[in-house]
């Protein structure tokens, strides 16, 4: 079967399609009673003394899943909110009247043109790492007042004085444009919520992600102090609206903090963002000397544990931010020594290590990606030794003390005696993914093959199996050798994409049939089927089994559905599958091919779509984009966005997810 993702095609092979009918057929079960679950949820969660909204920060990206995973592990949802929270957003029903129709290609967005918004601060998020933004409730329409986005800045405060540079700013009314045309009328431009100096150690300043409580009140983050002595703090702020401004900083009024690494040495934490359970409010967070530190009380009376935390892990070797397998009660972790190391949290022990990086520009700068439901772990690595080294992409069975289950290779890596060591960032998963591992796929930045120029990989699997025989593509994003990718984000928006004409359906031995031209469904998407003759096929959604015809247009598609024989030749209604975006940002050289002859040399934000009529999008971003947050799946104006700092300027931005204008 052929198909197109960015205009590139490919040919997939399925090995088995009668235990994928199957497996669509369980899907297409656990869609229903998940469709059921999710507003039961949304009810309990309306009645809690604290209002439950979703926090969308850097630790969402580090939880996959599946749809046939949580029906085998239900549970999850419960005990994991950022589960929930994806699920709730990827599979709900859509708001399908507002899709729009297909339309002819647009032009790549170009620099220059004018921006949703972006404001001017005192300093800006690191490189890979993120803001944070909240939703108040995510199953009405956009929020002006409540929603908010909140950058933790690399900027030193003066301890206990206000006034001066915030370093912790967080904006409302953020779905707004410069024609003043956005959801929250009349405005051209973001408030400032809060606005507050953090420093409480001379030289104290935000190095990593934040991350928010489930009510949005309060955030937490480490206080970095860099040097020898050096030290991290942990702090949880309870923010009040109105408080300082960009340039005259509030003095937060209500933070509790704990010291958890001082000292000598390298004790400071520039790496290691905070990882908060929210179902016990405990934290785990590391530092660059090498240890692991839990957390109790995180949210009201912070305290460090004590007997076998902290845990030394890799003594003297920066750790990367944990992750949290909640249903396992197991974190990973990542060392600059190239190890992976599995902990036991009930424990408080190393329980697996898998030794992935050797030699110089081994060590991990992103942290682990956890599949919950199939029992994964997904780490890249720019040097695995050898004359010129090798990126690689590893997966890793959790249920098994890390044991290695399948290595991809992403390029020469290494320096090969250039003294270039270029820095790999975390890969993105496909939406399909998360219906099935077997029909997603997987993509990540690496390498040339023999240079040290920028690279997109695409991997498919066997069942939860990464399958590494070769890549499905491989592409060269710049011609520069020392220019690089930053971290791939994926986000699945079901309200925008192509809306597709059905002209016939028909249903044989549960195999649905619909029969509409196509360019932009995939086999494993989820879809939705609305205005056909036979009402019980209006607002279902089925998963994709086949695409009918040799395309790239195709002539439709087959699913499981589970009904009675019927025909109709002569149907008409409307097929469409949402559209998955994927974000990431170049750190110099944009004037390739590949993003339609750009014009940037320092630095781009760029936005793939699965769909062929949407072009690729790119703006110039000094130095790159920090990490980047995507927000809402709204059809209001501006209200779908993404949200990062320049990596090398004291700017913020907003982006609409499609487009980037």
């Amino acid at each position: 079967m052929e198909s197109s993702y960015n205009g590139v095609n490919r040919t997939e092979i399925l090995e088995v399609p009668v235990k994928l009918s199957h497996l669509c057929g369980a899907v297409a079960v656990f869609c229903i009673a998940l469709f059921a679950v999710v507003p039961n949820l949304s009810a309990q969660e309306a009645t809690p003394r604290r209002h439950v909204g979703y926090p969308q920060d850097w630790t969402e990206r580090q939880i996959v899943f599946s749809r046939d995973g949580l029906a085998r592990h239900p549970g999850l949802m419960e005990r994991e909110p950022r589960v929930r929270n994806q699920a709730r957003q990827r599979w709900q029903p859509q708001s399908w009247a507002a899709f729009r129709d297909a339309s002819p290609l647009r032009a790549p967005r170009q620099e220059g043109i004018d921006r949703d918004w972006n404001v001017i601060l005192e300093g800006h998020v690191r490189q890979n790492m993120f803001p944070a933004k909240y939703v108040f409730d995510p199953g009405a329409p956009p929020d002006c007042t409540n929603d908010y986005v909140v950058f933790g800045l690399n900027v030193a405060g003066t301890p206990g004085t206000p006034g001066g540079a915030a370093n912790l700013v967080a904006f409302n009314n953020l779905y707004v444009n410069s024609a003043g045309t956005g959801y929250c009328a009349g405005l051209t431009a973001p408030t400032v919520l809060f606005a507050y100096n953090i420093t409480t150690v001379s030289g104290g300043r935000i190095l990593t992600s934040p991350v928010l409580s489930l009510d949005g009140t309060q955030i937490i983050f480490v206080e970095s102090v860099s040097g020898n002595p050096g030290s991290s703090i942990f702090h949880a702020l309870t923010w009040t609206a109105g408080q300082g401004g960009i340039d005259t900083a509030a003095t937060p009024a209500s933070m509790t903090s704990v010291l958890f690494a001082s000292g000598a040495g390298n004790t400071s934490d520039s790496l290691s963002s905070p990882w908060l359970d929210y179902n016990s409010s405990t934290v785990y967070v590391g530092a660059n000397n090498g240890l692991l530190y839990q957390i109790t009380n995180a949210l009201s009376s912070p305290t460090l544990s004590g007997g076998s935390w902290p845990i030394t892990v890799s003594s003297g070797y920066s750790l990367t931010s944990p992750v949290l397998d909640t249903g396992l009660g197991l974190l990973m972790v990542g060392s600059a020594n190239g190890s992976v190391y599995q902990i036991d949290t009930t424990l408080g022990a190393i329980v697996g290590t898998l030794a992935v990086g050797v030699g110089t520009g081994s060590g991990f700068w992103d942290p682990p990606i956890v599949d919950v439901t199939e029992g994964t772990t997904f780490v890249v690595n720019a040097n695995t030794g050898g004359p010129s080294g090798t990126a690689v992409l590893v997966q890793a069975d959790t249920t098994a003390a890390l044991a290695l289950l399948a290595t991809a290779q992403i390029g020469e890596g290494a320096d090969n005696g250039s003294g270039v060591h270029p820095k790999l960032y975390q890969p993105a998963f496909s939406n399909s993914y998360y219906n099935s591992p077997a029909t997603g796929l997987i993509t990540v930045c690496g390498t040339g093959p023999a240079d040290t120029t920028p690279y997109q990989y695409e991997f498919g699997f066997f069942a939860r199996t990464m399958n590494t025989t070769s890549p499905l593509l491989a592409q060269q994003l710049s011609t520069s050798p020392t220019d690089s990718c930053t971290g791939w984000t994926e986000f699945f928006n079901p309200n925008a994409g192509t809306v597709d004409t059905i002209t016939q359906t028909s249903v044989t031995s549960d195999v649905l049939v619909v029969i509409a031209n196509n360019s932009n469904l995939t086999v494993g998407e989820q879809v939705h089927i609305q205005g056909t003759a036979e009402s019980f096929l209006n607002g279902q959604d089925v998963t994709i089994l086949g695409l009918l015809g040799p395309g790239p247009t195709h002539i439709g598609f087959t699913a499981f559905f589970a009904a009675a024989d019927y025909i109709n030749p002569t149907d008409t209604g409307t097929v469409a599958g949402g559209n998955d975006y994927f974000f990431f940002g170049l750190t110099g050289d944009c004037t390739s091919a590949y993003l339609g002859g750009g014009s940037s040399t320092t630095g781009c934000v760029v936005a793939l779509s699965t769909d062929s009529t949407i072009p690729t999008a790119w703006v110039a971003v000094s130095g790159g984009p920090s990490g980047i947050v995507v927000d809402n799946y709204s059809t209001e104006p501006q209200a779908s966005s993404i949200y990062f700092t320049a990596a090398t300027a004291d700017t913020a931005y907003k982006f609409t997810q499609d487009g980037l204008n």
